[in-house]
């Protein structure tokens, strides 16, 4: 499923690099030639064109009705019969190669009452067997993320999760996302060709990643970390590395929607003042990556998506929010680089930031 048109420049541009990704996504899954039917279920009217010069069909969401995942998605079902359905959305998967999908669909294949994804915890796709039977407890999911758990758990479905690494927990929900995937090899030609006529500046990111490959580099990293991505951080660079994990499972939980989040990070800028906040990490790092949303969450606050966007790309003067606003601008003037985004920055952005210095091209004098 591919995500609408906001009104901003920039909303148009993730709407813009979504169906990029969703185009490579369909080329790859066609690729494997084990799918039978490919329904692209949107609310962008422009995928009937697209869809007339490929092999696939564009369900086009009904015009004034509001948007249920789960609803949308068993409707699709039963609408055009799905027995062994495999749903992503169009963005979720942009590092996972033909052979891994050709694995999971072969797994699906072979079983009945299966479910494999990504992540059994918050899902960003699934492939599941005995759909019809799944429909009624699909539609009762308001978003994707626990689609799988809740198959697996309140519905006995033998479940699979794929192992963490950039291919499978690495998405594109933010513009940090963007620019992190812009540095890696493997993305398709679709979101290549239109990440390298982005234009956004990056010096931020390049000196985070400068600093990745240092010998005795500093880094600090904070907010939902994965474990997998600090592993794979401290396997592949010669950092000293500094962590910062707090709320993991906050929205999938329910904390955040019940006003639960709580943060020491949160708690010590509240007593030092975001131009402090950052000082003190410029004395612990010479870089940070900072999953700014459990700062936000923890303070009560959930500013608009392009705030938040504007805010990741460190434009501080278009940034509505007062304290956000004066978050982001204290980031963007910090003595040493700060990186902000959402949860992928400190797992799957971060494993592919760290895939992409290891199939770097080594120099040659």
């Amino acid at each position: 499923m591919v995500g609408g048109w906001g009104k901003s420049k920039i909303e148009r541009s993730m709407a813009e690099a979504h169906r990029a990704a969703a185009r490579d996504l369909l080329d790859t899954l066609l690729k494997t030639e084990l799918i039978d039917r490919v329904v692209v279920a949107t609310d962008d009217p422009t995928w009937r064109d697209l869809a007339a010069r490929l092999p696939v069909e564009a369900d086009i969401d009904p015009p004034g009705e509001p948007f249920h995942f789960g609803r949308r998605l068993a409707g699709v079902i039963e609408r055009y019969g799905v027995r062994r359905a495999l749903y992503s959305g169009g963005a979720s998967a942009p590092l996972l190669s033909v052979e891994n999908w050709q694995q999971v669909l072969i797994k699906l294949g072979q079983a009945e009452r299966r479910i494999t994804t990504n992540n059994v915890h918050s899902s960003d796709w699934a492939g599941f067997t005995s759909a019809q039977e799944a429909a009624p407890l699909i539609a009762q999911q308001a978003n994707d993320n626990g689609l799988a758990w809740v198959l697996a758990n309140k519905a006995g479905w033998q479940v699979d999760g794929l192992p963490p690494s950039a291919a499978t927990r690495f998405d594109l929900d933010t513009p940090t996302d963007l620019l992190i995937a812009q540095r890696h090899p493997n993305i398709g030609t679709n979101l290549r060709r239109f990440l390298d006529g982005l234009g956004w500046e990056t010096l931020h990111l390049d000196s985070v990643l400068a600093e990745m490959e240092r010998e005795g580099g500093s880094l600090a990293i904070a907010g939902r970390v994965s474990e997998a991505a600090w592993t794979a951080l401290n396997r592949a660079t010669h950092c000293w590395v500094r962590v910062f994990a707090e709320e993991r499972g906050m929205r999938a939980s329910g904390r955040q929607e019940h006003g639960k989040v709580r943060s020491l990070l949160a708690d010590y800028l509240e007593i030092v003042g975001t131009e402090g906040f950052f000082d003190e990490m410029a004395n612990l790092a010479n870089g940070l990556l900072l999953d700014s949303r459990v700062i936000l969450a923890a303070r009560r606050l959930w500013p608009s998506k392009l705030d938040r966007f504007n805010s990741d790309l460190h434009r501080w003067e278009e940034v509505d929010d007062p304290f956000l606003r004066r978050f982001t601008q204290a980031a963007a003037q910090a003595q040493i680089p700060v990186v902000l985004g959402g949860h992928s920055v400190v797992a799957g952005g971060l494993m592919a930031l760290i895939e992409s210095l290891e199939l770097k091209p080594a120099e040659v004098d």
